[in-house]
């Protein structure tokens, strides 16, 4: 597949959709959803060498993990663009940050309604669509509060650490 965008120039992109819309809009999409960066993100081999690493990785990262990784594949990758092509992406919702993993963690994510189990053992991270926010009409009656968004994460022992 060419340039999504339409730019010109180049080498075939795996998987990555330019597009501007919200971690809570929307249906829900595959769980191999593409990358998605901002509409005017430039794509340049540094910036195409995270997302390439990043669309093979499985649960959580840091971002020196993720650069660590990138530059077996593009030894010039500078680790300010690794953390300029994150923000991008939390930006656009393809990831996002996990709260109190005790260091910058993020997870891939794609852009529909869903959220994260956690293993505290592994880092493994699993979506889920179970939801467990009271509804919209429940905090409007009970508080007054109009949601725009929710993200929950539930942190535990995952399946596989269990068994061991």
């Amino acid at each position: 597949m060419g340039d999504p965008a339409g730019r010109g120039g180049g080498a075939p992109q795996t998987g990555l959709v330019f597009a501007t819309h919200s971690h809570y809009a929307g249906a829900v999409p595959p769980a191999d959803a593409p990358l998605r960066l901002p509409a005017r993100a430039r794509v340049t081999p540094q910036r195409r060498a995270v997302l390439e690493t990043l669309e093979q990785w499985e649960g959580s990262f840091t971002v020196v993990e993720l650069y660590d990784r990138a530059r077996q594949a593009y030894p010039a990758l500078a680790l300010a663009t690794t953390y300029r092509t994150v923000d991008l992406l939390r930006r656009a919702g393809s990831v996002r940050p996990l709260p109190g993993t005790g260091r910058p963690t993020y997870v891939r994510c794609h852009t529909g309604h869903h959220h994260h189990l956690i293993c505290l053992t592994c880092g493994g991270v699993e979506e889920t669509e179970l939801c467990a926010a009271p509804a919209p009409s429940e905090l409007k009656r009970r508080y007054g509060f109009s949601e725009s968004s929710h993200e929950i994460d539930i942190y535990g022992t995952c399946k596989a650490c269990a068994a061991a």
